[in-house]
């Protein structure tokens, strides 16, 4: 091969390169419907960071985060089952800016959901068809504080 076939090789490397940067700095976008997917994914996971997501009138209550956790784990002892089992995944999420102005937004979310004991079992659940999948839609309100978008409101449910 000569040189030349090499240069060629190169610049399309580079490029590739350089798209792969463009696209993962797009990514890394502050943007309501980020905000609304991230808060909602650690909501149904029952994980405490969610409250990195939620503004700072719902965050303030923090007590109230440690008592939905709390609450589902004792609902979920009396029906038979680990804190774990009420965790859940979300695939397939379709996020829609219903509106959006400088410091507020309405997104709306529409996904399905699947048992996530442990994060692997959803996934192979979804695969081979394997328990019950939930529909989620719901509209969010959002805020920006500062920089970041915060969710405010929702109707969020622990599904049993």
């Amino acid at each position: 091969m000569k040189i030349r076939d090499y240069s060629l090789l190169a610049v399309v490397v580079l490029l590739g390169v350089f798209v792969q940067v463009l696209l993962v700095a797009a990514d890394w976008k502050e943007t309501p419907v980020r905000a609304a997917e991230e808060f909602t994914r650690a909501f149904f996971k029952l994980d405490p960071a969610m409250t990195e997501r939620m503004c700072a009138d719902l965050a303030a209550d923090e007590a109230a985060v440690d008592t939905l956790i709390h609450d589902a784990a004792v609902r979920a002892r009396a029906r038979g089952f680990s804190p774990g089992y009420l965790r859940m995944q979300l695939f397939h999420v379709e996020a829609t800016v219903l509106a959006q102005e400088a410091q507020t937004a309405q997104v709306h979310l529409n996904s399905e959901m699947r048992r996530s004991i442990h994060p692997v079992f959803a996934v192979f659940a979804k695969m081979w068809g394997l328990g019950k999948a939930y529909h989620l839609d719901e509209t969010l309100d959002l805020v920006k504080e500062g920089n970041q978008w915060k969710v405010c409101q929702h109707d969020l449910q622990i599904i049993m």
